[in-house]
Order: structure tokens, then C-alpha cells, then sequence
């Protein structure tokens, strides 16, 4: 299995272990590996064998798509199938034995979309030499509460994190996509989601509409678009990830610092943080407003000024780092807490949709 597909798994097989604790017959994610489709599912204690059945619509018949025999006491189990040429819904089904009624879990929905790009009219104006080609990821739908979309270079992953599931459908680039499982978009047979073309780091993100947050992290061979709304029932969101064709960084004249960042902070609601070499600015969206603010070891009273000079008796970076160079090292915090970096500068995100407030902690490597 290829390094790309591991680090995509990774953090659902965290997802499986607890599915099997707390005794769930689930599927726990689906990816794809070449021209195979490669679906996890945490199975409990009790059962013999599961099925993994598919069917291309709602009212269709149910078929076999693989069995596997269960491991004892149960556990996680892989199911690597030919990808599907269209749209499908997945589940499972377990039995004991011959004579038991079956265990059936919940359905995934296996959407397919076109690529991503390049854009049709972006690509018209790059051949007047105006502008590159760029592929682009167009999101409209309801958010209530917090939910995350990894994106690769073969497909996006929902996973839904707090509060309510979207009302209705939501669109991606025109394809409705109902989110209800951890529905996965793709692309039909070989073509890849996201074209070797482009960059899954050079990115931006456009907002069009939302009251609350959404933010863009990088990661290995991903892109995780984060969207959190805290405020009361849902609102309507409408947002562009922009890839492009990777690019070239200029020279500097030194490597980046060595540094370590780390910051600390009671956090309800949501807040964005944004740090250049000379001064750090809190920007507080909703509810109440942050407590207990630390930069490393300089205490920070937000309700006194919402900006901190990196200078004197506050400095809480050396000078000479290169922000791009950021990556997060550890992170605390029940809800979103997550880092976007260009060379000049880093923006923080916090966002705690629950009841109540909890204590966010980031710690963020540079020059490393």
C-alpha cells in the first residue's frame, strides 16, 4: 500500500478503534489506491463473516461486492474492490451464523464528480497568456457546527465533527453530495480527482459566503478545508479553493530560524490569530472572548489590547523566521485549532462550537 494512501487512513483507524468499543458495525473510510477502491470498516465482537454490499441507487437491489471472514473478537477489516464507474451506496453486512438475522450498518455514499480542473475559463484566458491554469474545488451548502473535507489527489473526505449534518444536500462543483456518512467524492475510472498538475500547497481560498469560519491546512499530500460554525442553528456557506500549478520560491538570502511557538488559550466561540515578525493581532468573531492567552511565556491580556508587539519584554519569536517553514507539532483542544502560513505571515484559527469553552493549546515548529 502506497505511503499517499497510509497517511490518508491514518486518522481513521483511530475512528475504527473506537467504532469497535463501542460496538458499531461501520463502515470507517474508503480511498483509492490506483484503480482499486479500498474501504475500512471496524467490525465488533460476536460476528463470523461481513459483507460488503453496494447498490447504484436508493431503490436499487442490494449486491455483493466482497466477504471477509471477521478476526476474533473482532476488529478493523480492508475490502479492496475495482473502483466504480458511478455513483454507489455502500454498506455492510454481518452475521453470526447461518441461522442469525444479520447485522447491517449504515450506509456511505460513494459520490462521483468530474476533476477539479483545469477550470474551462480559466483555461480560456491562460491561452491568451492573461493568467496559469487552476483547478478548483466550488463548495455551496448549509454548516451547523463543525465539519472537516480532506482533499487528495484522488478524492475528498467528509468527516463530521460536531452538532448537526448538513440540511439537505450540499454541491461541489455542481454534483450533489449528501454528507450524512463520511461520504467520499471522486472521480470515475483512472482520471485523477486532483490532476499531478497542481499543487495541493499552492492554494487560496476565496470566500463568498459565511458567518463564521472556514480555513485551509496543509498536510502530508492533503488539503484539509476546515469549515466551523459556531453561532446558533446553521448558516449557508460558499467557498473556492483555488490549486495551482506549483511554484518556484525565491531565493532568500538565509535559512529560517529555529523556533518553537507555542500558544495557549481558553477559547468559546471562534477567533483568529494572525502573527508577522513584529507583532501578533487577535481578531475575536463570536461569543466570549479568549482567556488566559499565552505566546510562549508572554502572557497576553487580549481584553486589554488585541495586539502584542514582538519587541522588549514581549518578544515570543527570534527574528529571521521564515513563516512558510511552519508546521504544527502538538495541538489540544476538543474543536478546530489549526495554522495557514505564507513566507510574511501565519494565521491562527480557534473555533469551539460546543457548549461552553475548553482549553486550546498549538505548538508550531519553524526552520525545522
Amino acid at each position: 500500500m502506497g505511503a499517499c494512501l497510509l497517511l490518508f487512513l491514518m486518522p481513521f483507524w483511530a475512528a475504527c478503534k473506537d467504532l469497535v468499543m463501542n460496538n458499531e458495525l461501520a463502515i470507517t473510510s474508503i480511498a483509492v489506491q490506483g484503480t482499486n477502491l479500498v474501504v475500512m470498516a471496524a467490525v465488533p465482537s460476536g460476528l463470523g463473516q461481513v459483507t460488503l454490499e453496494m447498490r447504484p441507487t436508493l431503490d436499487g437491489q442490494w449486491q455483493a461486492a466482497g466477504l471477509l471472514e471477521v478476526p476474533a473478537g473482532g476488529g478493523g477489516v480492508t475490502f479492496t474492490i475495482p473502483k466504480p464507474g458511478d455513483m454507489q451506496f455502500f454498506r455492510l453486512n454481518a452475521t453470526a451464523g447461518v441461522a442469525s438475522a444479520g447485522v447491517v450498518s449504515p450506509e456511505l455514499n460513494y459520490v462521483v464528480t468530474a476533476p477539479l480542473g483545469p477550470d474551462p475559463e480559466v483555461e480560456a484566458q491562460s491561452n491568451g497568456g492573461s493568467t496559469e491554469p487552476e483547478a478548483v474545488f466550488h463548495f455551496k451548502g448549509t454548516v451547523d457546527g463543525s465539519d472537516r473535507i480532506v482533499i487528495t489527489r484522488d478524492g475528498a473526505l467528509w468527516e463530521h465533527v460536531h452538532w448537526g449534518w448538513p440540511e439537505g444536500v450540499v454541491t461541489v462543483n455542481r454534483t450533489q453530495w449528501d454528507p450524512r456518512q463520511k461520504n467520499y467524492l471522486t472521480t470515475a475510472g483512472t482520471t485523477k480527482f486532483l490532476a499531478e498538475l497542481f499543487s495541493l500547497d499552492a492554494v487560496n481560498l476565496e470566500r463568498i459566503k459565511g458567518r463564521d469560519v472556514v480555513a485551509l491546512e496543509r498536510t502530508n499530500n492533503a488539503l484539509i478545508v476546515y469549515m466551523d460554525d459556531t453561532l446558533v442553528g446553521a448558516g449557508e456557506y460558499e467557498f473556492k479553493v483555488h490549486f495551482h500549478p506549483a511554484r518556484q520560491r525565491a531565493a532568500r538570502a538565509g535559512a529560517s530560524s529555529a523556533a518553537i511557538l507555542k500558544i495557549a488559550a481558553e477559547i468559546d466561540g471562534s477567533d483568529c490569530l494572525k502573527i508577522t515578525s513584529t507583532e501578533a493581532t487577535w481578531d475575536h468573531k463570536y461569543w466570549r472572548g479568549p482567556a488566559n492567552v499565552r505566546l510562549n511565556e508572554v502572557s497576553w491580556p487580549i481584553e486589554q489590547t488585541n495586539v502584542l508587539q514582538n519587541a522588549g519584554t514581549n518578544v515570543f519569536l527570534p527574528a529571521g523566521v521564515d513563516f512558510s517553514t511552519a508546521r504544527i507539532l502538538s495541538r489540544k483542544g476538543r474543536d478546530l485549532a489549526t495554522v495557514w502560513a505564507e513566507e510574511q505571515a501565519l494565521w491562527v484559527w480557534f473555533a469551539d462550537s460546543p457548549n461552553g469553552s475548553d482549553y486550546y493549546e498549538l505548538e508550531i515548529g519553524f526552520g525545522q
